[in-house]
């Protein structure tokens, strides 16, 4: 389980944590890596979540996901609730990528806190090869 990550530099918020997270719990069958980017006083995270279930590749369910255009030409996926945003991409080696935003651990709702789109894009330009 050897891969190299690019990860995003250049935020909607400031950042001053950030951690790393491996999932194992079953790595024959699932591999997970959790990104996490956190601003501690107004609890903003963004979280880049890559998983791939091995023998089986992952599919992005579309239902309910708005279709967008990357800079790169691939299609991403964004959807959003009122605690949430979301955009969805096919990355690297077989995994499937996520952006996730939320505020104190999903608990909040994101109001005058929502990022725009092309925020989420930008981050998405970033960490693409």
């Amino acid at each position: 389980m050897l891969y190299e990550f690019t990860e995003p530099f250049r935020f909607p918020f400031e950042v001053n944590d950030v951690r790393t997270e491996i999932a194992i719990d079953n790595p024959d069958s699932l591999q997970q890596y959790v990104f996490h980017y956190k601003n501690k006083q107004t609890k903003q995270e963004i979280n880049y979540i890559l998983s791939k279930v091995i023998d089986k590749p992952e599919e992005i369910s579309k239902q309910g996901k708005q279709l967008v255009k990357l800079k790169n030409g691939e299609q991403a996926y964004y959807e959003e609730d009122e605690t949430s945003q979301l955009i969805w991409w096919d990355g690297e080696n077989g995994f499937l990528a996520r952006f996730v935003y939320y505020i104190n651990g999903n608990r909040e709702q994101l109001g005058s806190n929502k990022l725009a789109q092309s925020d989420l894009i930008d981050l998405i330009n970033q960490v693409q090869q």
